[in-house]
């Protein structure tokens, strides 16, 4: 029943994902292949009419920094073909959606290669990993962010110092007394309680490049990747990685966790106790 011209975006399956996961897109799409990873993994960003070069321009580094995320993290769950998909979310709207292996980008935000990287980080943590509580949801969002960012610091130096800049801005325009990390379990709604903000995103990155300021990114790295080895495919909570920070860095980032997290105002980038 698909209207003549258009094409259907979607996955046959997917097993061991979180329910927010699942979606599809009908539209005119024309497929930009953008290379295979050494891993083997093809990735592609689908635009619709007139969006040919904002989609060039917003996924300039995509394929690298999907390299990087193989290489770093482990490999990819959900099969071998991947990629942004451009939505028409309606006026106004930004961002992206997890929805991997065809991760949605709005329309207005495909030119952004911030938000590229991020929903394609959320392979390995929000999809790959999934977070046991919402208020876990700084693991999802905070962990994709600071992805985004090292990936840029490793393949296009240039456009990850300017990424950490606008995250920069971003944190200061943050009220402290938002939740970044509430300490329950299910208890607050996501939405209502007002956990859907910028501060978990902001600060949860900056929370990982001052543990990184502590003990040197290259770590940082090994203990993602390790706690991704413990648990893809299967739910985690913020305090389990903090422990497997802890174990493979040697550094105890609680104090860290508490005034990144937990505090209610909003820190010096790079500050850790």
């Amino acid at each position: 029943g698909i209207p003549a011209g258009k094409t259907a975006m979607y996955v046959p399956a997917i097993s061991q994902a979180p329910a927010y996961q699942l979606a599809w897109s009908i539209d005119n799409y024309t497929e930009l292949p953008l290379g295979t990873t050494a891993a083997g993994t093809n990735v592609s960003v689908w635009y619709r009419p007139n969006e040919l070069a904002t989609a060039q321009a917003g996924t300039e580094h995509l394929l690298a920094v999907f390299d990087w995320y193989e290489k770093t993290l482990g490999a990819y769950r959900f099969g071998n073909k991947v990629g942004t998909v451009s939505v028409n979310w309606g006026a106004g709207v930004t961002g992206g959606m997890e929805h991997h292996p065809r991760w949605h980008v709005a329309s207005s935000s495909l030119g952004s290669q911030e938000t590229n990287a991020h929903e394609a980080a959320h392979g390995w943590f929000g999809d790959g990993v999934r977070i046991s509580c919402w208020e876990d949801f700084v693991l999802s969002e905070g962990t994709a962010s600071y992805l985004a960012a090292r990936a840029f610091d490793v393949v296009a130096p240039a456009l990850g110092e300017q990424t950490w800049t606008n995250y920069a801005n971003a944190l200061a325009q943050i009220p402290g007394n938002r939740p970044v990390w509430p300490r329950t379990c299910n208890t607050v709604d996501v939405l209502k309680d007002n956990l859907f903000t910028n501060a978990p995103y902001m600060r949860g990155a900056f929370f990982y490049k001052a543990v990184a300021g502590k003990v040197g990114a290259d770590k940082v790295d090994q203990a993602l990747a390790a706690f991704y080895r413990e648990f893809a495919g299967k739910p985690a909570r913020m305090t389990d990685m903090l422990t497997t920070i802890k174990t493979v860095t040697g550094y105890d980032p609680t104090a860290c966790a508490q005034l990144w997290l937990e505090g209610t105002s909003t820190p010096t980038p790079a500050a850790c106790p």
